[in-house]
């Protein structure tokens, strides 16, 4: 994770269980969430643990469990549902980050029991990654907009995109402040979202990190665009 991202970021089976063996207290936040992903995989997708490679049918019931899970609201659900399927040749990636997100989201129930606040924060912070899912199918669906150029929308979808395949590195890496942060900056973005104030999801993102980090929209592209670049 680039440094820039950071200081952005600031600046800015049909039945199966997902019940999860406790992760030794001696490993670090990311391999404990990598030991609870394995597990969550397994029981979604099988030995492979990918969504890669699975029938339709497959796909489907893993679809369906691992949504169950998050606990969403039905809205959200059906709009996760939708995201999941919309672009097949990314159905499997993005299969594969719900799956992570599912096991962040069980890792910080036993988080919270020796520090609520980290617990509380991976959580919240898993289920701000499910709904930037759940918003995907948006994204890139208006190429200009009365706020961004083509240029300025172009460098918003990418960084959307990018933060669909960092939900580990978000809940792991991250401080608990940029953490919180981004957040703070998804539950805006998808509150701008539902209320139909701006005429894209990209036009949204800008606004939700201007109004979170309370930055003009020049800062707000400028942090887009380190984290466009984020490897």
């Amino acid at each position: 994770m680039k440094k820039g991202l950071v200081i952005g970021m600031l600046a800015l089976a049909t039945s199966m269980s997902f019940t999860v063996a406790s992760a030794a207290p001696v490993k670090t936040t990311r391999e404990v969430l990598v030991d609870y992903t394995k597990q969550i995989k397994e029981a979604a997708f099988g030995k492979a643990m990918t969504a890669k490679g699975l029938s339709g049918q497959q796909v489907k019931v893993a679809q369906d469990k691992l949504i169950n899970e998050l606990q969403l609201s039905s809205g959200k659900n059906n709009s996760l549902a939708i995201a999941l399927k919309s672009e097949p040749t990314k159905s499997a990636e993005r299969l594969d980050s719900l799956a992570t997100i599912v096991a962040a989201k069980k890792m910080a129930t036993e988080i919270s029991k020796k520090d609520s606040a980290e617990g509380q924060s991976i959580d919240a912070a898993a289920t701000a990654s499910a709904t930037l899912l759940a918003n995907s199918a948006l994204t890139g669906a208006r190429k200009s907009g009365k706020e961004l150029n083509t240029q300025e929308m172009a460098e918003t979808t990418a960084a959307l995109q990018k933060l669909e395949t960092l939900p580990e590195a978000i809940l792991t890496r991250f401080s608990k402040a940029e953490r919180d942060s981004y957040t703070k900056i998804i539950e805006r973005h998808d509150q701008i979202i539902e209320s139909g104030k701006k005429g894209s999801s990209e036009e949204a993102f800008i606004e939700a990190i201007m109004e979170v980090k309370k930055v003009d929209r020049t800062k707000a592209l400028e942090v887009v665009r380190k984290l466009k670049e984020c490897v």
